[in-house]
């Protein structure tokens, strides 16, 4: 039905004499169970609703509705053509759209447990259990635990043929716990976030995540912290896929690229080290930023950013890939159905190396392995902070379990990427609760493998 209510607003759309039209359709049901301190409360809700582009003249006009009745999806496809038509005679600038093969098709995220077949009750226990955990450290004085998960419909038609449905699940686990002694307080978090079912809880329990991060917090209580400057590191997964999302995803994203970001201008040109290729993909297994086709129909397509140093490739949409001359990648997003689609990215890595763990502290000789990513950010210049959980020492080539707290990263991400000594033979995703910011929310997942390099702490 709601198929049919979409392509009789197109085929409306159509008879404005536009030159072009799409609509969404999104059901997005969202929901947290979260736990303070054993405070728990439950919030849940919808986000339904219609929007359209329209292009006319080389100017695009939006509008969105909540109703899902044919005759508002007609009024918001009118409303947007005459804001196409106003703009079109005075813009200098005319939009075009790059061609893509109108694809048909209907996909569901893979999943063996839907979360639709777990009830409220079980969800809220899991909480309760992971709850109790906590009573064993005395040093945790405070926790926060948490269980979110989105059930997300989409559809995308438009006048160019493509009728793309998506239905796509994605589960979170996250834990928090405070350790105090005396006046220091020290938290470690930990999060996992992917597109498939409930399986993830089996995967990643949450009383383990609980007594995780109570171990890791309690331990950072007798640590202190590492000699700060230019320090050779070996960089877990987390921390890896901080620098390649915030650092060069974002500096990859072409109208990030068209506004003056690090990259512009260097496509073919080196960037970094040669052990580095640094890679987006729509679809990855066990990862959260699962999208087979994008918000403008458009099949995902991977995208090297970056092959043996190299600069490769950019991410855009069809607005960008027409600009630059490129092919559509699949890259255009919107969180909700009344958000227009926007560059983002899906999931992003650094492709593993052949090092394995030993070889990499080997390469280092002496130094750290920092671990647990906390927060992080990054501008389009390249430069970023990443705030790690902790580290451990690493003497003549050896991992010590000598402890400090996780220090502070920080530097040009192209500058350290080219001190690369190796990279892990590993790969592995987690970005923690798996959302980007940018203008609006975005699930995506990044990681990759170990890397051996050298950064600037924040320390002592």
């Amino acid at each position: 039905m709601m198929f049919d209510v979409i392509l009789k607003g197109i085929e409306y759309g159509r008879n404005l004499k536009v030159d072009f039209v799409d609509v969404r359709y999104q059901d997005k049901y969202i929901a947290n169970y979260q736990s303070r301190d054993g405070e728990l409360t439950v919030t849940t809700g919808f986000r339904r609703g219609f929007s359209t582009r329209v292009l006319f003249d080389g100017a695009l006009g939006f509008a969105s509705t909540t109703s899902i009745e044919l005759k508002d999806l007609k009024s918001i496809i009118q409303q947007a053509t005459k804001l196409a038509k106003g703009a079109a005679a005075s813009k200098k600038e005319k939009i075009t759209l790059a061609d893509t093969k109108p694809y048909q098709d209907k996909v569901i995220s893979p999943r063996i447990k839907s979360l639709k077949d777990i009830s409220v009750t079980e969800k809220i226990n899991m909480i309760k259990e992971a709850e109790k955990v906590y009573k064993d450290y005395k040093e945790i004085k405070s926790y926060n635990l948490g269980y979110d998960e989105i059930i997300d419909h989409r559809i995308v038609a438009n006048s160019d043929g493509a009728q793309i449905e998506q239905r796509i699940m994605i589960p979170t686990v996250r834990a928090q716990g405070v350790a105090t002694r005396e006046t220091k307080i020290v938290p470690y978090t930990e999060a996992w976030s992917k597109t498939k079912g409930f399986e993830l809880i089996d995967e990643h329990p949450l009383t383990e995540l609980a007594k995780f991060v109570s171990e890791s917090a309690i331990r950072n209580l007798d640590a202190s912290l590492p000699k700060g400057g230019l320090t050779k590191v070996v960089i877990d997964h987390t921390s890896v896929g901080i620098i390649a999302h915030e650092a060069v995803g974002h500096c990859s994203e072409a109208d990030l690229v068209e506004a003056g970001s690090f990259l512009k201008g260097k496509l073919n040109n080196k960037v970094c080290s040669e052990l580095i290729t640094i890679i987006d993909t729509p679809v990855f297994d066990d990862a959260a930023g699962w999208y087979m086709y994008d918000d403008e129909g458009t099949k995902g397509k991977e995208v090297e950013i970056i092959k043996d140093g190299i600069l490769t490739g950019y991410l855009n949409d069809r607005y960008y890939a027409a600009k630059m001359g490129m092919e559509p990648t699949g890259n255009a997003r919107a969180f909700n159905f009344n958000d227009e689609p926007l560059i983002r990215m899906r999931n992003t890595y650094i492709s593993p190396g052949d090092m394995t763990d030993e070889e990499l502290y080997e390469a280092v000789k002496d130094g750290l392995y920092v671990t647990g990513m906390m927060n992080g950010s990054a501008d389009t210049s390249g430069e970023f902070m990443v705030g790690t959980g902790q580290a451990y020492e690493i003497k003549n080539g050896k991992l010590t379990d000598k402890v400090f707290i996780g220090p502070t990263m920080t530097g040009n991400a192209f500058k350290m990427l080219s001190s690369t000594l190796g990279v892990g033979k590993k790969l592995q995703l987690n970005i923690g609760t798996g959302f980007c910011g940018k203008e609006q929310a975005a699930k995506v997942d990044a990681g990759g493998g170990k890397l051996a390099c050298t950064v600037i702490l924040g320390g002592r």
